[in-house]
């Protein structure tokens, strides 16, 4: 089993590992801990590497009026946004030069930015939706008189 592996069976069971020195202090549930000890043992200097560069790598700063959120998260909702832009642009038929503007701006904008414009193109997509459905819908049930004649003027 590699590192990689190992790691990801340590957080599926439950268990947490921090570096203290040289020291790797295992917590979670006790059965889980001594499952995994001789496992923890055999690739202590592999999970001491690990875990000093985790602990190397800078912290994002701290700005109290953003939520804090992750690179992984903010690709995640990057992602998401972009997406969404690009159904309603579809819904609502939008030039094309319009949708790479929107894109464009969706793309670069700054994080503070982001769960507010997810929020709005969120409610105007399902606006959309829900209107082209009702479009649908009523196109559906309408009822044409196509193929009847007029009853009024006879057969």
């Amino acid at each position: 089993m590699n590192i990689v592996q190992l790691l990801h069976k340590v957080r599926a069971a439950g268990v947490t590992l921090r570096l203290d020195g040289e020291t790797v202090k295992v917590g979670g549930p006790k059965a889980a801990r001594e499952a995994l000890r001789p496992e923890l043992v055999a690739h202590k200097p592999e999970i001491v590497a690990r875990l000093r560069a985790a602990a190397n790598e800078q912290e994002p700063p701290f700005w109290p009026w953003v939520p804090y959120l992750s690179a992984g998260d903010v690709a995640r909702l990057r992602a998401e946004l972009v997406g969404m832009v690009e159904a309603l642009a579809d819904l609502e038929a939008w030039p094309e030069d319009h949708r790479r503007d929107v894109l464009a701006r969706a793309i670069r904008g700054p994080q503070a930015d982001l769960l507010p414009n997810l929020a709005h193109f969120r409610e105007r997509h399902d606006a959309a939706r829900a209107d082209a459905q009702t479009r649908t819908e009523r196109a559906a049930r309408s009822w044409r008189m196509e193929g009847f004649n007029d009853r009024r003027t006879g057969p």
